[in-house]
């Protein structure tokens, strides 16, 4: 990891930092728990974790809709007033920040949420948190520069980075806890975003969380916390299709019939939460800043740069999870590595945003990209290149996107099984030149096998989800693609497709 984070420190200036964070601080950490499930699971235990708060609250979101999750959060926000309230704590601050486009973004980056509008949102108003000083902003820089971050900082304390928005949708999706040291850089890019004048700092940005005593040990380890007056039990590992069924359609509106039969997938089936009791391990925070203006010119950014080492220091193997991939330095680089030897894995999600990623400039949907991808390569190199698609862990074959049924949004690389990089940045253009990201590399091997175990027991992708050794297509037995693909040829009409898309997408027609 050393390598990667020397070539960060190389490529990058203070100003490519600016509104991201002050310095890129190599730190150590641990990671005593990941959730890969869905949006409900990682609601539950962002529950868990406010209601022990002490001090502040940082949350940051893409989306922010009425959902399980936004009502989940309030329900917390509601809980940890009353305990305030009972034991004369001082007043907790809880400041949140998403990206909904506003007219008022033309002239300012950052707006302020009113009272009514947070309600509308799943929080609740200020009479009904009263020992709670809520703010909330609505941040963008018009017109690209979105804020695509996703985490939650808990009194510098304890930190989580996510792959899911808080909203309800079909996707599978990965939470991280991370606590030590490290848990400063998180909060101190928090602090950077946010921008404006606040009382947040309660905590003095010197105070380090490793001197603070930690209350959260047992959250992370133990069962979940209290749930109004119950208990909430922590998720067992799903044994029957039913159950995992039921996991996967929480928060799912369109729901189909499973196509798997019981007997058929290995055990373990599914377990959302992996706990894990290491010593602390190296680690860096590697943000991008947003870029508003048009053009993919923003690329020395320590998101970016991160990448592209691991992939170049990569010795053996390449695992890669994202839901799109276009983004031309990330598709150069690993044909580079698949031509010197190195396998490399990915998966993808089928029909993800092809609409938005046919648009000029965005670097194509996934089919046209990886077969592309294939086209440059020998029969000896395609070998080692291997496209999966996402295929839910109750079905035995990928589903489209446009279904909204079984849809994965996790976005993770690991290298050589040792350097992993998880956080809120997509492999495609808008995460890679425009979009404000917030992703941990750490260095370790058990934590990168635990994640690889996990996400093998929670997906059907490496069993059912590969594509043709020679485009990299999803095909059945029949030659047949799935429905609604739109394939490696789109041609002409796709991109009038795309646009009217876009256009039904922003005036809010399904």
């Amino acid at each position: 990891m050393s390598q990667i984070y020397l070539n960060v420190l190389k490529a990058i200036g203070e100003s490519v930092l600016m509104e991201t964070s002050n310095s890129i601080v190599a730190a150590s950490g641990t990671v005593p728990l990941t959730i890969i499930s869905t949006v409900p699971d990682i609601a539950d235990h962002y529950y868990n974790l406010i209601i022990e708060a002490t001090a502040e609250i940082i949350i940051f979101s893409n989306f922010w809709k009425f959902s399980y999750a936004a009502r989940r959060i309030g329900d917390a926000l509601r809980m940890l007033s009353r305990k305030a309230g009972q034991t004369k704590e001082p007043r907790i601050a809880v400041k949140i920040m998403f990206d909904r486009g506003s007219i008022k973004h033309i002239l300012y980056s950052r707006v302020i949420i009113t009272e009514p509008e947070w309600v509308a949102l799943g929080l609740p108003p200020s009479k009904e948190i009263p020992n709670i000083d809520l703010e909330v902003l609505n941040y963008h820089n018009f017109p690209l520069g979105t804020l695509h971050s996703k985490f939650m900082v808990i009194d510098k304390k304890v930190a989580i980075l996510n792959s899911c928005n808080i909203q309800d949708n079909s996707n599978l999706e990965m939470m991280c806890q991370f606590e030590g040291p490290i848990v400063n850089e998180i909060w101190g890019h928090a602090i950077a975003t946010w921008g404006v004048p606040t009382d947040l700092n309660i905590l003095s940005a010197n105070e380090s969380s490793s001197a603070l005593e930690s209350d959260y040990e047992n959250i992370s380890r133990a069962d979940p916390l209290l749930d109004s007056e119950g208990l909430v039990n922590v998720p067992s590992i799903k044994h029957t299709l039913k159950d995992i069924t039921e996991v996967l359609n929480r928060s799912v509106k369109n729901r189909y019939p499973s196509n798997l039969v019981d007997g058929e997938a290995p055990e373990p089936l599914f377990y959302s939460h992996s706990r894990l009791n290491t010593p602390s391990v190296p680690m860096f925070l590697a943000p991008r800043a947003p870029y508003a203006g048009f053009g993919n010119y923003s690329i020395n950014t320590p998101q970016n740069i991160a990448w592209l080492s691991a992939i170049y220091f990569a010795k053996s193997k390449i695992f890669i999870q994202t839901p799109d991939l276009n983004a031309e330095p990330v598709v150069t680089a690993l044909l580079e590595a698949v031509k010197r030897g190195i396998e490399v894995k990915i998966i993808l999600c089928l029909g993800y945003n092809d609409l938005g990623e046919m648009l000029p400039t965005q670097g194509g949907h996934n089919e046209w990209v990886v077969a592309r991808m294939k086209e440059q390569l020998n029969e000896v190199d395609k070998k080692r290149l291997k496209i999966y698609w996402y295929v839910g862990r109750d079905m035995v074959k990928p589903v489209h996107a446009l279904k909204h049924f079984r849809t994965c949004h996790i976005k993770l690389m690991i290298v050589d099984g040792r350097i992993g990089i998880q956080g809120s940045g997509n492999q495609d253009s808008q995460s890679w030149f425009h979009s404000q990201e917030v992703n941990m590399v750490i260095d370790s091997e058990k934590i990168s096998k635990v994640w690889m175990e996990q996400l093998g027991c929670n997906q059907n992708s490496m069993i059912y989800g590969l594509g043709s050794e020679v485009d990299g297509i999803w095909r059945d037995y029949l030659r047949n693609q799935v429905p609604g693909s739109i394939g490696p040829e789109p041609g002409p009409g796709a991109w009038v497709r795309a646009v009217v898309g876009l256009l039904k997408s922003a005036l809010g027609y399904k």
